[in-house]
């Protein structure tokens, strides 16, 4: 009966593949005739490969036989072709006429992307002046893209005067418009997001910063899947909460997040927090160094056993000797508040440079602090306007918010 089945199902694959080499056949014929529309699905077929071999070549010869006749979408396929080098020599000159030509027909992609070699200045000439018209016209058509593109602009004040209302609105209109496979659309989740739980440009809404982080990190944004793991690690020690935190760390982990593997190697590492700690596991201790942070971190909150800062401090000091970065930062933080040995600022500082080295965005954000005041640290802006953007790009609210503030816009 199984063999019947498979053979069945093997005859009817042959005839799809039949049927859809006949039609590639057609196609192609069409195409060889001049019909624009053929010409397009014929290099569309071997630029992804679908039931003729993968051929950028071929491709890139189709596409311009279209795009040489008026076909939009064919002069965006080819100016992508150029600007990748895909199948042709990689070519911004080349690039950058054939997305002028599509969009000045009307082509929203075309405008975006026009808009984006202007202010990179790849095969034209830097403008953003320029910039800003072309994603205006395509956002204009309600693309996402050049929306986000417009919000970021007005977030950062870049061509434009600084409104973070207006960026908040590109931004809305970039979800409302968009559709959840189009380019830019998680990104515009991910920075509503951020907005609503800072309350910048819009009045400070956690439940909605939430959802919009939780949209962004289920489309596979990475930034919002490391805040959401944050959150639901902050909610609680619930095991509920635990599990999502680590769910979402994973996933973060998985797009290469330095910072979203320490934290899941600490929870994967942690004991169960509704089991008290012995006398014996606090006496003898973990040998590895995500086990002697989570004993000094139980320790030093008084999780399930009794509260004692000096013990912390040893388990935490054994974990940061190990390059552990996590534990660094938490030990700088009890020794800046006296807790467990006397305030040492220049110990404080060592420890936060090497956990800020190894990437974490807390310790890069308390560094930047300590130079910012002087203390502890060499008093520079410049270095500490260098540490406060490293802790804004792994998605430090604080130091996004420190960063948004009118004396720092003049410095950076």
């Amino acid at each position: 009966m199984s063999q019947g089945r498979s053979g069945a199902l093997g005859d009817h694959r042959f005839v799809a593949e039949m049927d859809a080499l006949q039609k590639f056949g057609r196609l192609e014929k069409a195409a060889q005739l001049g019909d624009v529309r053929a010409q397009f699905q014929v290099a569309h077929m071997y630029a992804e490969g679908e039931h003729v071999a993968q051929d950028r070549f071929r491709a890139a010869q189709w596409f311009r036989r279209a795009a040489e006749q008026g076909h939009l979408e064919s002069q965006c396929r080819l100016a992508a072709h150029h600007a990748e080098g895909l199948g042709v020599p990689r070519d911004p000159f080349e690039a950058a006429g054939w997305y002028r030509r599509a969009a000045e027909a009307g082509s929203a992609d075309a405008q975006c992307a026009l808009g984006t070699l202007h202010a990179r200045g790849h095969g034209i000439a830097t403008d953003r002046q320029e910039a800003l018209r072309w994603w205006t016209l395509a956002a204009d058509q309600g693309h996402v893209q050049a929306c986000v593109n417009l919000g970021v602009s007005h977030y950062f004040g870049r061509g434009v005067p600084r409104d973070a209302e207006l960026a908040f609105t590109y931004y809305g209109r970039a979800v409302e418009r968009g559709q959840p496979d189009a380019p830019g659309y998680a990104d515009a989740h991910c920075s509503l997001a951020h907005m609503y739980c800072d309350g910048i440009g819009v009045p400070r809404d956690t439940v909605a910063g939430e959802h919009h982080y939780r949209r962004a990190a289920e489309l596979g944004n990475g930034t919002a899947q490391f805040v959401l793991g944050k959150l639901h690690l902050e909610a609680s020690a619930l095991p509920e909460d635990r599990a999502q935190a680590r769910y979402w760390f994973g996933l973060a982990a998985a797009q290469g997040d330095s910072e979203a593997r320490r934290h899941l190697a600490a929870l994967e590492a942690a004991p169960d927090p509704e089991e008290p700690l012995s006398g014996r596991e606090t006496r003898s201790g973990p040998q590895d160094a995500a086990g002697q942070f989570l004993l000094g971190q139980r320790l030093a909150s008084g999780d399930s056993v009794s509260r004692n800062d000096r013990e912390a401090v040893r388990w935490l000091s054994l974990a940061a000797e190990r390059a552990h970065a996590p534990a660094q930062y938490a030990l700088a933080r009890m020794i800046d508040e006296g807790r467990g040995q006397p305030r040492n600022v220049l110990e404080v500082v060592r420890l936060l440079r090497h956990a800020a080295s190894a990437g974490h965005a807390d310790a890069q954000f308390e560094l930047g602090l300590f130079h910012e005041r002087g203390e502890g640290a060499p008093r520079n802006l410049s270095i500490a306007r260098a540490w406060f953007r490293k802790a804004a790009a792994r998605g430090h609210l604080k130091a996004l918010r420190k960063l948004e503030k009118r004396t720092w816009w003049r410095v950076w």
